[in-house]
């Protein structure tokens, strides 16, 4: 797979260093373009243009990074949205790039019996206008050394009947 228009969603994690290597792996072509979209997610109790110069300042740090760790000069753009949900503008974001993939890191969320991933996540399974490709890290359980899980989580055995 190789697209020539790339939007990646950059956090300011740790899982921005796999989202942008994915990223610029999936990108090819002479005309190729990736999009970093840095997002503040902006609480109801205020007006969603209301103005947060410390979010600002830190979705440009995390698009400068994102642009110098991707290695390419004038192939990246960044853009810092500001939106009720991550999702979305998303789906907005991409229809308006004319992305032909999505590049993001995916959460798990625990709870006591089950894992899932989050809701961002999920919305862009179902709404996403491209290909979706969703990054995420190994089990904290997992050890690559022989290839299986030192533990197997709860939810992975069925109880007879």
């Amino acid at each position: 797979m190789s697209y020539s228009r790339v939007m990646c969603l950059v956090r300011g994690d740790d899982s921005d260093t796999d989202v942008i290597a994915t990223a610029v792996n999936l990108s090819n072509g002479n005309h190729r373009r990736i999009h970093f979209v840095y997002v503040i997610v902006v609480d109801r109790r205020y007006a969603l243009d209301s103005p947060n110069l410390a979010n600002y300042a830190e979705g440009e740090r995390v698009l400068l990074r994102a642009e110098q760790a991707s290695g390419l000069r004038n192939e990246t753009r960044g853009s810092i949205l500001q939106a009720r949900s991550i999702g979305q503008v998303l789906v907005r974001e991409a229809l308006d790039f004319g992305a032909e993939a999505l590049v993001l890191s995916a959460r798990i969320v625990s709870t006591i019996n089950s894992r899932k991933i989050d809701s961002d996540s999920e919305y862009l399974l179902v709404n996403a206008p491209c290909a979706l490709i969703l990054v995420r890290d190994a089990l904290e359980e997992y050890d690559a050394s022989n290839g299986h899980p030192d533990r197997y989580p709860e939810s992975v055995f069925v109880q007879g009947s």
